[in-house]
């Protein structure tokens, strides 16, 4: 605060006296006045009015104050008087203390005093208190009073006023602390910014890098305000292949071909490394550069982006990928001239396989099903997975029918290659159905529509094997929905009827029962049984026509009764759906009941596929219930699928149903023979009585005979016969006997 100032070598001791203001003046000077005669000549010759004048101008100007060696006050100025807000007799004589504010402490007085007392002058700052308790500051000089001799008397001070600098000073300095905290603030948020940032001034030159930049490229951070290029910071890098390119660090304003500088944009750095770049120029130039480090996002963007045109389980495209391809045959730019196919694959039969080695035998299966595909197309076809069992292609570029053909059945071979699941090695088969493209459509919609159509048509023939769409199988399909609805409403008035195919003993010779068979004339036609059950399985209908068909059995059956006639047991099939509803028991057994008769009157058959059903154990209990009841079970078709033992001992079976496939060669084929007599014979062992279905001949009765088979039913011993046919027939059962 304060400094050490030359001593003056000479000078006179004087005293400062008050003296008549000068004309003209609005300020009074000190008059100096000596006691030595020669010094006072001397001061004449130099020139006391100049003098006068001097000290008339600096009273103006400056504070001056005289003090003794204690630091009393002996003299001061008017100047004095107005900032310190004293009079002047309220100062001469009072110690100089009458201003101290308190701001500075001992030791800066202490070096003030040791100064001035040695005879140096001193300069420095000092804040003031005025009379009234505000603060002012003061730019202070003082210097020692000394005779000729070097004999101290006393001091002056000179102090000029600077509170408006000080104050102005603080400010500043308030601004200067304010805007260091703003950027170390500032710093601060940048350092935490897990986005890299660097910035250029408009020459280029590197002005800052926060820690993201350098470690997102691996790089040493360099020091803020570095004279250092964009070009100096790449080929300095440790990485330089890491860092981003040239362009992305110092876009050249003229560029055109370039990412804009304020519009952000995507660079990938590796194979699995992604940057988001956002470039922005300020409007004094400087240039600021963004680095994202955005691979995590983009792994999951194109995780979800996998998602969601693969399949979770195969790999294989889904439907939306094919639907856009699909879009792109008709794309502006598209090859109008280019034909393709679309094929629609469904497997056969693949829900007993489900049902069979479960869900994961199930996918299993699918997984297998999907490489076979893709390897049996060309490189550039799609194959997509839709659901389930269904499966697309996309053929492209094909040549005609013809050609689509031959490529549905290679992929029919290799889908019928045998399959290990498990222990087990199984053959499966697929139905396809083709549509072409632009003769049967251009929409994605309208093409596998009509593939769906030709599919059905597949499934209708048999299955494995492939239809292309026509207009004949629109057609088709058109009748199957009209069928639909006659159905619904032939069920609803109660239309159907019910035919019955006799059942005889082979054992006594006696009639056992009919097997009741649904049939329905619609428009004077009648429509086979085969087409109804599949219309009612498809339009939902199953429950309710095995529900009426069991209804007219009954009805017949107690009829028969009745007037004395001996009908024995019937017989009516039951779907999966039908027997998982929680009432049907109960509702079997109110029907029963209504019609006077009772549980042992009637047998469920049920099929192979009911026991490989994933609830085949609900079925199972339910049927071991009604079989407590009296209600006997048959296993239909027995041998055509893939029931085994264990399922056997599983249901309440008390009668195998042979199929008619494996009667209609016990002649002429030696295996069928074979089979034949194996399932008597394990029927036998296990408990259960044999029906062979399908005896059409004498020979084949005889033969059944002599293998032990218990029941036989066929067009033998008669066809499905209406009420009164069936009446007549066991009328006459005794003289038609075959013998």
């Amino acid at each position: 605060m304060g400094s050490r100032a030359p001593a003056n070598g000479g000078g006179v001791r004087m005293k400062l006296e008050r003296e008549d203001e000068f004309p003209g003046r609005s300020c009074r000077a000190p008059s100096l006045q000596t006691q030595d005669p020669a010094v006072s000549a001397a001061l004449a010759r130099a020139g006391i009015p100049e003098l006068r004048a001097y000290r008339n101008a600096l009273d103006c100007a400056a504070i001056v104050a005289t003090t003794d060696l204690r630091g009393r006050i002996t003299d001061v100025n008017p100047q004095f008087c107005s900032i310190s807000e004293y009079r002047r007799e309220e100062l001469v004589g009072a110690s100089h203390r009458i201003v101290n504010s308190g701001y500075h402490d001992a030791a800066f007085f202490r070096d003030l005093w040791a100064t001035i007392a040695s005879g140096h002058v001193w300069r420095g700052d000092i804040r003031n208190r005025t009379k009234s308790g505000s603060y002012y500051w003061v730019d202070t000089t003082i210097a020692p009073l000394k005779t000729p001799y070097g004999r101290l008397l006393g001091y002056v001070s000179i102090r000029f006023d600077i509170t408006d600098r000080k104050v102005t000073e603080a400010r500043l300095l308030q601004e200067l602390e304010r805007r260091q905290t703003a950027e170390e603030l500032l710093r601060d948020i940048m350092e935490a910014v897990p986005s890299g940032i660097i910035t250029f001034d408009g020459d280029g030159r590197f002005q800052f890098s926060n820690r993201a930049f350098h470690d997102l490229f691996g790089r040493r951070q360099t020091a803020t305000g570095s004279a250092e290029t964009a070009r100096e910071l790449l080929a300095s890098s440790q990485e330089p292949e890491a860092l981003p390119s040239m362009k992305d660090l110092w876009p050249n304003r003229r560029r055109t071909d370039g990412p804009l500088p304020t519009r952000p944009y995507v660079k990938q750095m590796s194979s699995d490394r992604w940057v988001q770049v956002h470039n922005r120029r300020s409007s004094s130039g400087n240039f600021v550069s963004v680095q994202t480090d955005i691979s995590d996002l983009k792994r999951a963007e194109l995780l979800i982006k996998h998602q969601a045109e693969k399949d979770a389980l195969t790999g294989l495209c889904n439907r939306l990928v094919l639907v856009e391809r699909l879009e792109q045959l008709n794309a502006p730019r598209a090859d109008e001239t280019m034909r393709c196919a679309l094929l629609l694959i469904d497997l056969d039969d693949f829900k007993s396989i489900n049902d069979r080695f479960g869900h994961d035998g199930g996918d299993d299966l699918l997984c297998v099903m999907a490489q076979r595909l893709k390897t049996a197309v060309r490189r550039g076809d799609t194959v997509a997975r839709l659901g389930g069992d269904e499966f697309a292609v996309l053929l492209r570029d094909v040549k005609n029918s013809r050609e689509v053909a031959t490529i549905a059945q290679d992929l029919l071979d290799a889908i019928g290659q045998p399959v290990a699941l498990g222990a087990q090695r199984i053959v499966t088969s697929a139905s396809i159905g083709i549509s072409m493209y632009p003769r049967d459509g251009r929409s994605p919609k309208q093409l596998m529509k009509n593939a769906d159509l030709a599919l059905y048509q597949a499934k209708a023939a048999g299955r494995n094997c492939h239809s292309i769409y026509s207009r004949s199988i629109r057609r088709g399909r058109r009748r199957r929905e009209r069928l639909k609805e006659h159905l619904r409403t032939a069920i609803a008035r109660g239309d159907l009827q019910v035919a019955l195919q006799p059942q005889t003993d082979l054992r006594l010779g006696t009639h056992a029962g009919f097997e009741a068979l649904v049939r329905w004339r619609l428009e004077g036609s009648e429509v086979s049984a085969s087409e109804l059950v599949s219309v009612a399985e498809e339009s939902g209908l199953i429950c309710e026509l095995g529900y009426q068909v069991l209804e007219k059995a009954l009805g017949v059956m107690a009829r028969m009764k009745r007037d004395g006639l001996a009908p024995g047991h019937v017989a009516f099939n039951a779907s999966s759906a039908q027997l998982l509803q929680p009432d049907f028991p109960q509702r079997l057994m109110d029907m029963v009941d209504r019609h006077g008769l009772c549980g042992s009157d009637i047998e469920i058959e049920v099929t192979e596929n009911v026991m490989l059903d994933r609830s085949a154990d609900v079925i199972a209990a339910m049927l071991r219930g009604l079989h407590d009841r009296g209600v006997s079970v048959a296993l239909d078709d027995f041998g055509t699928g893939y029931a085994s033992l264990t399922h056997l001992k599983q249901f309440p079976i008390d009668r195998l149903k042979i199929d008619r496939s494996f009667v209609q060669g016990i002649l002429d084929e030696k295996d069928d023979g074979i089979i034949v007599r194996t399932i008597i014979s394990l029927a036998h062992s296990l408990g259960c009585e044999v029906v062979a279905e399908g005896v059409e001949v004498p020979a084949q009765y005889r033969e059944l005979s002599n293998l032990g088979c218990d029941f036989i039913q066929g067009y033998l011993l008669a066809k499905p016969m209406m009420e009164e046919e069936a009446r007549g027939y066991l009328a006459a059962f005794n003289r038609s006997w075959p013998g």
